[in-house]
C-alpha cells in the first residue's frame, strides 16, 4: 500500500489525470493482491478491520511527506534536519503500511549516517553531516523495537542490529544506582542526578524487546516506569511532566535540562506518555492513562500545546499530538467514540497545518490506539 499510495500521489502532483484515474481504479485489486501475497508477516485487513485501512493510509502519508528517496526523514517544518526519533517513527510506520522498500531505505540511511560503533545512534543530523553524536534513548529504543520487527527477505541484518542496539540501551542508557533502574535520556544522562524523560518510556517497545530477546530487564524497566509515573502524577491526579530527575532513590518532576522550557509542564514530550501507557497491555498502565481523562477532556485542554501538570493551560495553541494524547486517555477510559473523534480532529488539524511531529503521531496514534498493527492493547476494552 505504501509504494502504491506514493505512486498515485506523485502522478497527482505531475498532473497526469488519466494515469491517476487508472491507478485509482486499480488500487482496491492491487492493494488486496499486495497484502495477500506479502510475506512480511502482516495479515491482509478484512472487511471488519475498520480502522486498519485508515491507519495504513496515515502511515503511507507520513512516509510520502517526510521520507526522502535516500531514506532520511526530513523535518521540513523544523529547518530540514533529521533526528534519530524520526528515523524510528518511519521504520515503525513503514511496517504499518506494509512498505518493505521504505523500511529498507530508512534503515540503510540510519545505518550509514547515524549508527555509532557502540550500537547506539547519533541523535541529530542534516543531509550532509552529523550535528550531535550524543544518542537520545527514545530514538535508540524505538529503532531497536522497529528493527526487531524487520519484514521479509533480508531481515536478518537489521534484526541483528536491533538486538545489538537493544543490548546497548540496557548497558549504556539506564540510570545509575542508587536510584531506580529507569531509562535515562541518553548515556550523558545516567549519572546522579539522572535526567529522565518519561515520554521515552515506550511500554510496548519494552514488552516487545523482552519477548524478542528473552531478557527480563525489559519487563523490569516497564514495571519501574509505570510505578515512577504513578508516583510523579500522584496516581493520575496530576499530568505527567515532560522531564524528571532521579537524585538517589528520589524521582521528581523537573524543568528541561537545557532550560527550555524553564518550568515543569505537560507538553509535547509528556503527551507521548499518555499514548504509550494507553497502548500497553499492563492494566495498571492503562488505568493510569484513563485517570488523566478528566484533565484532558475539556475543549481547550484536550488540544492545548502545553498545560501545567494540574491541567491549567500554559499555551492553548492546538496541536495534533495533544489531541492524540487526549484520545488515548479517552480510549483507556472506555470511550472509543470520543477517542476516534479526537484522532480524527488531530488528522484534520495536521492536514490544515502540516508538521512532521503531528503527522507521525496521527499515524502512530491510529496504529497504537485503534489497531493491533504494532502489538500492544490500546484497541482492547477498558481494563476496569
Amino acid at each position: 500500500m505504501g509504494p502504491l499510495t506514493r505512486a498515485v500521489r506523485r502522478k497527482r502532483r505531475s498532473g497526469s489525470a488519466p494515469v491517476v484515474v487508472a491507478l485509482l481504479a486499480a488500487i482496491p485489486l492491487l492493494a488486496a493482491a499486495y497484502l495477500l501475497l506479502s510475506d512480511d508477516g502482516d495479515e491482509a485487513p478484512g472487511v471488519d478491520d475498520g480502522p486498519v485501512p485508515a491507519t495504513r493510509e496515515a502511515a503511507a502519508d507520513f512516509l510520502d511527506r517526510y521520507v526522502d528517496e535516500d531514506g532520511r526523514v526530513v523535518r521540513h517544518d523544523q529547518g530540514g534536519d533529521t533526528v534519530s526519533e524520526g528515523q524510528s517513527y518511519a521504520l515503525l510506520l513503514a511496517r504499518v503500511a506494509g512498505d518493505r522498500d521504505t523500511f529498507g531505505r530508512v534503515w540503510a540511511w540510519t545505518r550509514s549516517s547515524l549508527l555509532r560503533p557502540d550500537g547506539l545512534l547519533a541523535s541529530h543530523a542534516d543531509a550532509g553531516e552529523v550535528l550531535d553524536r550524543n544518542p537520545a534513548s527514545d530514538g535508540d529504543l524505538v529503532n531497536a523495537w522497529a528493527m526487531l520487527r524487520a519484514p521479509g527477505p533480508g531481515a536478518d541484518e537489521p534484526r541483528r542490529a536491533g538486538r545489538r542496539m537493544a543490548d546497548a540501551v540496557l548497558e549504556r542508557e539506564i540510570a545509575a544506582p542508587p536510584g531506580p533502574a529507569l531509562l535515562a535520556a541518553g548515556p550523558w544522562a545516567t549519572g546522579q542526578p539522572a535526567s529522565l524523560n518519561p515520554s521515552y518510556w515506550a511500554l510496548p517497545a519494552f514488552a516487545a524487546l523482552g519477548e524478542e530477546t528473552g531478557d527480563g530487564r525489559w519487563e523490569e524497566l516497564g514495571a519501574a516506569s509505570v510505578a515512577t509515573i504513578a508516583a510523579l502524577t500522584e496516581e493520575g491526579r496530576l499530568l505527567p511532566p515532560d522531564w524528571a530527575r532521579a537524585d538517589g532513590p528520589s524521582v521528581r518532576a523537573s524543568a528541561s535540562p537545557n532550560g527550555d522550557p524553564p518550568e515543569v509542564q505537560y507538553g509535547p514530550d509528556a503527551q507521548r506518555v499518555v499514548v504509550w501507557l494507553a497502548s500497553s497491555c499492563e492494566p495498571s498502565a492503562r488505568r493510569l492513562a484513563a485517570a488523566w481523562r478528566p484533565l484532558l477532556s475539556g475543549g481547550e485542554t484536550s488540544r492545548a500545546l502545553a498545560l501545567r501538570t494540574d491541567g491549567q493551560v500554559v499555551s492553548g495553541t492546538p496541536t495534533a499530538l495533544s489531541l492524540v494524547a487526549s484520545a488515548a486517555a479517552a480510549g483507556a477510559a472506555g470511550r472509543p467514540r470520543e477517542r476516534d473523534r479526537l484522532i480524527d480532529e488531530a488528522a484534520r488539524l495536521d492536514a490544515a497545518h502540516p508538521t512532521y511531529y503531528g503527522a507521525a503521531w496521527v499515524a502512530l496514534g491510529r496504529a497504537l490506539l485503534t489497531t493491533g498493527l504494532l502489538g500492544g492493547c490500546g484497541a482492547q476494552a477498558h481494563p476496569g
